[in-house]
């Protein structure tokens, strides 16, 4: 997506390229060498061969596809034995990061925000969540013309407009009585690239971009990425089984508490299917001037009302609105 001075002050204000050069650089060499004490040779990531911050802020990897990885369609979503190895790579950086916080908690400073805040100097991308709201809003207003059947949650919706950021902010709000670990934070299939075996079958994932990663609850990065598509049973045992072999001194989650994490941090879900799921199925999110989806007067909104009338999104909508008034999260 072509960068513009919008995009930019995003950036700047979430300490993008700095918290990447901290993880890439510090946390994910650690996460390395816990898994080598237990014999696990994962690659979490591509590579990082440098980093710079002046003149310019840079960093350099690996060429991953050279090594066979590549991304897949991401209109199309991920398959249960592509979400399968997701599940694995993320339960291992998180049982990991918690540890490493443990003996180096200045190492995490940068990822101690979400990139949903009350900071009143990271307020510039916000103003996009509550205009995401109006294209649903927009959308649910035809569905009701036709029918009738959408006046409850149009109502509840007109009401989300002015709640969508401080339900944003708790969702980002960390509980230090709470098992906590690093996030990801923007897990999704254009972070990701794939290796394929003999045949066809998938092998491996690798995991991109940690410009947002957050250390907080791991509700954060399994309501983002498996709302709808994977129970977190898999992610749990190898949580489970990693904080065992690495003999970590907390107490390490049960399933039941994993479960009490997603519902905890579920209004994610909302902030998935209203900002996230439009940009992933639209045909070429490439093109997109993030300026111009961010910005206000009628281009903007013209680019917006094209990005959320995609058949695509629009077929899959109601259901997931329908759950989500049922689960309490537009109230």
């Amino acid at each position: 997506m072509p960068s513009g001075e919008l995009q930019q002050q995003v950036m700047e204000e979430n300490s993008i390229y700095p918290r990447e050069i901290v993880i890439y650089g510090r946390i994910i060499p650690k996460i390395y060498q816990l898994l080598s004490s237990i014999g696990d040779v994962s690659v979490i990531s591509p590579l990082c061969l440098a980093t710079a911050s002046a003149p310019k802020q840079m960093l350099v990897f690996e060429d991953a596809c050279e090594q066979g990885y590549q991304m897949i369609d991401r209109r199309y979503g991920l398959d249960l034995d592509h979400a399968r190895l997701v599940m694995v790579k993320i339960a291992k950086l998180h049982a990991c990061s918690t540890i490493v916080y443990e003996e180096d908690r200045a190492l995490f400073d940068l990822t101690m925000e979400g990139c949903i805040s009350d900071d009143p100097k990271k307020q510039t991308f916000l103003p996009y969540y509550r205009r995401c709201v109006r294209q649903v809003m927009r959308l649910v207003a035809e569905w009701n013309k036709k029918d009738g059947r959408w006046d409850q949650i149009l109502r509840k919706l007109e009401k989300l407009q002015d709640k969508i950021i401080p339900y944003g902010c708790d969702v980002y709000r960390r509980r230090d009585d709470s098992f906590n670990v690093l996030n990801h934070n923007d897990l999704w299939i254009n972070n990701l690239l794939f290796s394929s075996g003999e045949g066809t079958g998938v092998k491996d994932v690798l995991l991109l971009d940690y410009q947002l990663a957050y250390f907080g609850s791991p509700g954060v990065d399994l309501n983002f990425f498996l709302y709808g598509s994977l129970r977190p049973e898999l992610y749990h045992t190898t949580l489970r089984s990693t904080l065992e072999q690495l003999h970590y001194a907390g107490t390490i989650p049960t399933l039941p508490d994993i479960h009490v994490e997603i519902i905890r941090k579920g209004f994610h879900r909302v902030n998935a299917v209203f900002q996230q799921m439009p940009i992933a199925m639209m045909e070429r999110s490439e093109d997109v001037d993030m300026d111009l989806l961010l910005g206000e007067g009628d281009p903007s909104e013209a680019c917006r009302r094209e990005l959320f009338d995609n058949p695509r999104y629009v077929s899959v909508l109601p259901a997931l609105l329908q759950e989500f008034d049922q689960s309490g999260y537009l109230d």
